[in-house]
């Protein structure tokens, strides 16, 4: 069992010599092996190992045993020790999670905190190779992607897994040669919990109908399934840093032309990735929710959404699929501004001036010739003598283009020029009533233009502030 689990430190590089490592410590057979299997190689190794034990309160006296046992055996192989008791299903209640959760949070909040105070870089739990199958199978009754059928990593940030590659009964067989007399855990014997029920009812199932070994069957397969997932995830990474622009901390676009050409398989990865850099994590984020997202960048109509867990949407536009978190930090409140004539206007909310200038009408081409993009546009003045603001856009807007043949509606404008839903309140209008004189940044409109029968000219002149 000591080489078996040296060998395995070894070919996933999951200790270094000289390091400190916390052992999570429940008293059971798995994490009492580990830390007794730890501390057989530790001068070997020239580690230090420092044990954490959470009595969770569920089980009243035997709860307590636990704890006794865990700190009769840390003294007995000289290893420091950390005990902490926490009101398990009043943190559940509180928090609104299962006891499972309450308690695996409990554990790990400890392990990191214990591991920042000694300085450790590894933190060893006791996970085995019937940890693995079950929770692979877990995986795929709850309907979960690659990466949940690959299992668990024996090594993520300081997470390290030595035991593995260790069966419960090579487990259970090291305690007994070794008479360490591991705790039992009562509610391990009920099936009370999905897991409990995998192990005690559903593996023993399928081995006795099948005449097989689903322990080891579903481990080979979570190996297989782990090079697969790490070799997608490796190519969805470049294809992320390659679409991707973060916009801020709550929104993130992708840009189609670089991804919709793509296996879903990586379209979805690339929408995880996205999803967790806003969120900082995926809990609640299953495949069924990547799927959509794909989906509907795939096949999705521009301007349809999917509303994911955690306020998450993701929408496709025109030439980027938008992915946020929550209320966008970008999006603007209705704006209206009279425009002084002459003068100088200050808009806040876009941080924009705009200075107006009454001149006599010269050479009509000089008018003609200025670019439709241009911050800096000439209008007839005697056809705005009544007045006009500067806004974002209202229902009813409309809206003749320079040089086109009639009059549109303003959202169809955008829409033909393929202007984001969401940036189309950002846009500043040039407006008298519903009647739009300049999308400024586009076009001017043409029953405002100057013309041979112009006498004044208006000239308007935007300038964005800049920081």
């Amino acid at each position: 069992m000591v080489e078996k689990v040296f060998h395995t430190i070894e070919k996933y590089s999951l200790i270094n010599r000289g390091e400190k490592v916390v052992v999570g410590v429940s008293g059971g057979p798995d994490s009492v092996c580990l830390l007794h299997v730890l501390k057989t190689i530790s001068e070997k190794m020239d580690i230090k190992l420092y044990a954490v034990h959470i009595n969770h309160m569920l089980r009243g006296a035997e709860s307590d045993l636990d704890e006794e046992y865990v700190r009769n055996l840390c003294k007995k192989l000289d290893v420091s020790l950390y005990a902490e008791r926490i009101d398990v299903a009043s943190v559940a209640e509180d928090k609104g999670l299962s006891l499972e959760e309450a308690g695996r949070e409990a554990r790990y909040q400890k392990f990191y905190q214990v591991a920042d105070q000694v300085g450790a870089e590894k933190i060893a739990v006791a996970h085995n190779k019937n940890d693995q199958a079950e929770t692979v199978l877990m995986n795929f009754i709850r309907g979960s992607g690659l990466a949940g059928l690959a299992g668990m990593d024996f090594k993520r940030d300081k997470i390290i897994r030595p035991l593995l590659e260790i069966s419960r009964a090579e487990i259970e067989e090291y305690c007994k040669k070794h008479s360490l007399n591991p705790r039992t855990d009562s509610s391990n014997l009920k099936s009370i919990f999905t897991r409990n029920r995998i192990r005690l009812e559903l593996i023993p199932a399928i081995d006795r109908m099948f005449g097989t070994n689903i322990t080891e069957t579903a481990c080979r397969t979570a190996a297989i399934l782990k090079d697969d997932n790490e070799f997608l995830e490796s190519s969805a990474l470049k294809l992320y840093r390659d679409s991707a622009r973060m916009i801020n901390e709550r929104e993130i676009r992708l840009n189609l032309s670089k991804i919709e050409g793509c296996h879903i398989a990586l379209i979805r990865r690339v929408i995880r990735r996205a999803i967790f850099e806003l969120k900082k994590d995926l809990k609640g984020i299953g495949s069924v929710h990547t799927d959509d997202a794909a989906r509907l960048i795939l096949e999705g109509n521009t301007g349809s959404e999917v509303h994911l867990p955690s306020c998450i949407r993701v929408r496709k536009s025109y030439n980027q699929a938008i992915v946020n978190i929550g209320k966008e930090e970008n999006s603007v409140s209705d704006f209206m501004v009279p425009i002084s004539v002459p003068g100088i206007t200050e808009v806040a909310q876009l941080g924009l001036k705009v200075e107006a200038v009454i001149e006599d009408a010269k050479n009509v081409e000089k008018y003609e010739n200025i670019r439709y993009n241009s911050l800096v546009q000439f209008f007839d003045y005697e056809k705005l003598m009544k007045g006009i603001c500067i806004r974002n856009r209202r229902n009813g807007d409309v809206f003749k283009p320079l040089k086109s043949n009639g009059t549109k509606k303003l959202k169809e404008y955008f829409i033909d020029l393929k202007v984001p839903r969401d940036e189309r309140d950002r846009v500043p209008l040039v407006a008298q009533g519903k009647e739009i004189v300049w999308v400024t940044g586009y076009k001017i409109s043409d029953k405002f233009k100057v013309t041979d029968n112009t006498k004044r000219v208006l000239k308007l002149n935007l300038t964005y502030e800049r920081e």
